[in-house]
């Protein structure tokens, strides 16, 4: 064997093991979902919040929390984070419910009560389905003037994708990512991810810049999970109509403690007047 080919063949392993060692990251390595079924009255939320199910567009059964709106309000269809579960997440919107905002937040694949394989095609495909059938499981039929899309961190991914798809009045993006392999590439010390990730790249600046709707980005200034910087960068490059709101005190998932929902109510009634009194 000459010594090109034993080179060659060097070369052939180590690129089959990186390629071996991508997969299994984004097969097995990157969602850190709380895998246990939890109900409303565990996170202090009003027993009208209700636990429904539905179908997803390949059959797989999925699991969502609705708080019914009151008359006339929007519905904020909503995607939490990775390394939590949907019962705090949607304890971070209890004061929205609490004034009066539909919030309908969609439960991942291998999270609490939804069994299944999480992946970014199947949170796609469970959230299309979540939103067509949105009239069915609330009762009655929300117009695309009361229908808000809502997603935090790794939810803004999957919210991000979701406004390409279908059509709603307005977006909020919290602590988005500019693209979620960034991220891992600052946790594993510059290995080159977004070069080599193939899936569950999240590469929400793409999806962003083909969203009209109105746009509010809010994020805190000391987040050290996914850096403010990109954050502005973020906005800079998303389309009119679009508005920022950087909270100096906040940090990644503590936003609801530094003016989130604040922030999040004067968009609301700015962009949904005619709704929003």
């Amino acid at each position: 064997m000459s010594v090109v080919q034993i080179v060659l063949g060097v070369l052939a392993f180590a690129a089959a093991s990186v390629a071996g060692a991508v997969w299994a990251f984004q097969t097995y390595g990157m969602y850190r979902f709380d895998p246990r079924p939890n109900s409303p009255g565990e996170f202090g939320l009003p027993s009208t919040v209700r636990v429904v199910r539905y179908t997803s567009e390949d059959g797989a059964p999925v699991h969502a929390w609705i708080a019914d709106p009151a008359k006339g309000l929007p519905v904020i269809l909503s995607f939490y984070g990775n390394q939590s579960c949907i019962g705090g997440s949607m304890g971070r919107l209890s004061r929205l419910i609490q004034a009066g905002y539909g919030i309908m937040m969609m439960e991942y694949r291998g999270s609490g009560g939804t069994p299944g394989k999480p992946s970014a095609a199947n949170f796609a495909r469970d959230a299309r389905a979540l939103y067509d059938q949105m009239d069915a499981l609330l009762g009655e039929v929300i117009p695309t003037d009361r229908r808000v899309l809502y997603g935090f961190s790794l939810g803004a991914g999957v919210a991000s994708r979701l406004a390409e798809e279908r059509s709603f009045s307005a977006a909020i993006f919290e602590a988005a990512p500019y693209r979620t392999c960034l991220f891992y590439e600052d946790r594993y010390f510059g290995f080159p991810l977004c070069r080599l990730m193939w899936s569950e790249r999240y590469d929400i600046i793409d999806h962003l810049r083909n969203v009209r709707v109105p746009k509010l980005l809010v994020h805190g200034r000391l987040d050290r999970s996914l850096p403010v910087e990109r954050a502005r960068r973020l906005f800079q490059e998303a389309p009119e109509p679009k508005q920022y709101v950087e909270l100096p005190g906040g940090g990644h998932a503590d936003l609801h403690e530094y003016g989130l929902i604040p922030a999040i109510e004067s968009f609301l009634q700015e962009q949904l007047r005619p709704v929003v009194q």
